[in-house]
């Protein structure tokens, strides 16, 4: 049997299976690797009966012993043939073995010998290491001993004059620090602190006072030697402080206080800060560029030592600028402080300084020292708060602002009809008042905005659902509003932003606000128009009684309308069409409600002559009954029908007049209304 024909047989067997045996499993699962019984049957249980799951299995066994047996007869030959080939195999094996085992052999004792040389040169190479070391060792400490000794002779002589005594002490002492700091745990390292110690308390006391001196005495020589010494030995921060202790402080501690904080004010406390800060700082700042040719580029006296001092001291002595609890000083304070570092800033002379001070940390702590959070929620409060009291009487003015609000309504050039309205303005004017908005919140003020707008986009929708009796008026009103709300406040918003909020599309946010507001809008239109109708029901009750004026009375054919019909179209007149509207939305209101009125009255209409031709018919037929009476009668000129007919034609007329002096087109509602009042 050929090595591609066992492999494929399987998939026979498979094939085969499929074609005359399906069965409720798949056969492939046999051949994965991690085939698991009790997971086939958990699995195939779900769907099937053990007792078709056992006969399909059954089914499949069989399938697969034929199959088996069916492949030895075919290749019969081939098994057979398999077994003469392999005689006399074993023989050739046993005559290989003995060659095989001696080279084997050979080669472990080879890669011993290797092994064993290898483990010597690595022993020696260590022990080399080991001497490297110690040497290294011996170097630094006789390196140790030696610069000990010239350093302890420059300062027992000291022939040269101070600062070139200290400059050479310097250099010999950052090449002692080098070994000591290699070699510090050895003993005779332990040994020789003592000295090392008296070398560097006289260099840093030396040091010290010379570099103060130069400092007071604006020494420029001095100071430059002072500097490179404290490079050399990588005391940079150490210089630093004495800058700040010596010089910065001093002049801080004078300015800031109390008393001169009542006095001068913080706007005048700063601005001595200021003053005073160039001539204590020029030197330094004169010899510390960050140029990349300045070797004492690494000093940074603006903001490592000026400005942490400066805020340490106003911190610890006037602690209350930082309270939030007066909105108004708090304000004013902090502008006052930003102005201060902007100006500290420009000292600063170089970008590179500036933005290492702003990274510094006592520059994001003065900053997180000022409550921010807090400050905008007692504005949140204020600004919020008086918008929600006027929500609570949003037609009405208070007493106390009522002649303010008219002034500031000339001096803007727009009448808002409602004040809760001007109180719309009025705090989206607030949020972006210059005593109000502190730049790190513009976010919050500009999400505040939005929050005003959507707030009164909810109370226009809640107005049909006010507890509160409503006036129609108001109503339209509070749509005349809407609309000029709409109109102006995004411009309005663009305008105080302007320069204060980043640059992003305002213009899309600010029309999903506007768009909350004439959402809103379509509720009060329904809220309007089922009023206004609910009060013209009152004169269409009064036109059911045209019937009961004509009939059986011998009144002359009418000539004037009823003045139902002036009460029938008032209400539209009175609360729709002489309201504050727009001319858009008037129009439209307009259009909707004579619809529905000329809907309702041609209904009743209908009604009254449906009901008056069958009166007249019932009458008709008793005439015909009584006809000698009906002989001695005279047939009159104009009949009851006639006249309230008339009369309902009179009162048609005149509801067109109406409609026709507001502007409202009749259309074919009224022409089918016309036609029924005059057919006969």
């Amino acid at each position: 049997m050929s090595t591609v024909e066992a492999a494929e047989s399987p998939k026979l067997i498979l094939s085969r299976l499929k074609r005359e045996r399906p069965v409720c499993f798949r056969p492939e699962e046999f051949f994965e690797e991690n085939f698991d019984v009790d997971t086939f049957l958990a699995l195939n249980r779900k769907s099937f009966t053990l007792e078709s799951l056992k006969k399909d299995l059954e089914n499949y066994s069989t399938t697969i012993q034929n199959s088996l047996v069916e492949l030895i007869n075919r290749d019969y030959a081939d098994f057979v043939n398999l077994s003469t080939n392999l005689v006399g195999v074993d023989q050739t094996i046993l005559k290989l073995e003995a060659p095989l085992i001696d080279i084997h052999a050979d080669i472990n004792i080879i890669s011993q010998s290797i092994d064993s040389e290898i483990q010597l040169i690595a022993e020696k190479l260590d022990l080399r290491s080991q001497i490297r070391n110690k040497e290294e060792i011996l170097h630094g400490l006789m390196s140790i001993e030696k610069l000990t000794n010239k350093i302890e002779q420059l300062i027992d002589n000291q022939t040269d004059e101070k600062e070139s005594l200290f400059e050479r002490v310097a250099s010999e002492y950052s090449q002692l620090q080098f070994y000591v700091n290699k070699n510090e745990d050895i003993p005779f390292v332990q040994n020789m602190r003592p000295r090392i110690k008296k070398i560097s308390d006289y260099l840093e006391g030396g040091l010290h006072k010379s570099f103060k001196s130069g400092l007071i005495n604006n020494d420029k020589n001095s100071v430059t030697q002072c500097l490179r010494i404290f490079t050399t030995l990588g005391r940079v921060d150490q210089s630093e402080q004495l800058f700040a202790d010596a010089i910065i402080a001093p002049i801080i501690e004078e300015i800031v206080s109390k008393e001169n904080l009542r006095s001068s004010g913080l706007e005048g406390m700063y601005c001595q800060i200021l003053d005073a800060l160039p001539q204590a700082t020029a030197l330094v700042l004169s010899l510390t560029s960050p140029s990349k040719d300045n070797e004492l580029r690494s000093f940074d006296f603006m903001g490592n030592a000026t400005f942490p001092t400066i805020v340490s001291k106003i911190c610890t002595k006037t602690p209350s600028l930082f309270a939030a609890g007066d909105p108004k000083q708090f304000q004013k304070s902090y502008k006052e402080t930003i102005k201060f570092i902007s100006g500290f800033e420009k000292q600063c002379q170089y970008k590179e300084r500036v933005a290492n001070l702003r990274q510094h940390p006592s520059y994001k702590n003065f900053i997180a020292k000022w409550s921010l959070p807090i400050y905008f929620q007692i504005r949140l409060q204020e600004i919020a708060g008086s918008f929600e009291h006027q929500l609570l009487s949003p037609f009405t003015y208070n007493s106390e602002r009522q002649e303010d609000s008219v002034e500031d309504k000339s001096n803007r050039g727009v009448m808002y009809e409602l004040p809760v309205t001007e109180m719309l303005e009025l705090c989206i004017r607030r949020c972006w008042d210059e005593d109000v908005l502190l730049r790190p919140l513009t976010h919050r003020f500009f999400k505040l905005t939005l929050q005003l707008l959507r707030r009164y986009a909810v109370w226009l929708s809640d107005i049909p659902t006010s507890s509160e009796e409503l006036i129609i008026s108001d109503i339209c009103k509070a749509v005349h509003d809407s609309y000029l709300v709409v109109d102006k406040v995004p411009g309005l918003v663009q305008t105080l932003t302007a320069e204060k909020v980043p640059q992003f599309n305002q213009e899309e946010i600010l029309s999903i606000s506007c768009k909350d507001i004439m959402d809103s809008i379509p509720v009060l239109a329904e809220y309007v128009i089922e009023v206004v109708l609910k009060n013209c029901e009152k004169a269409l009750e009064q036109t059911q009684a045209v019937p009961r004026l004509y009939r059986r009375t011998n009144r002359e054919m009418p000539t004037e309308p009823l003045g139902y019909v002036s009460q029938l179209v008032g209400p539209l007149e009175t609360d729709i069409y002489n309201s504050q509207l727009p001319e858009v939305v008037k129009q439209d209101w307009c259009v909707r409600t004579a619809h529905h009125i000329l809907s309702r009255y041609s209904e009743t209409v209908n009604e009254i002559l449906v009901s008056l031709r069958k009166t007249e018919d019932s009458l008709a037929m008793l005439k015909r009954g009584r006809k000698s009476a009906q002989a001695a009668t005279t047939t009159p000129t104009f009949t009851d029908e006639d006249r309230i007919r008339a009369q309902l034609k009179l009162d048609v007329s005149e509801l067109a007049a109406k409609f026709d002096a507001m502007g409202i087109p009749k259309g074919e509602d009224f022409e089918k209304l016309q036609n029924l009042v005059a057919k006969r």
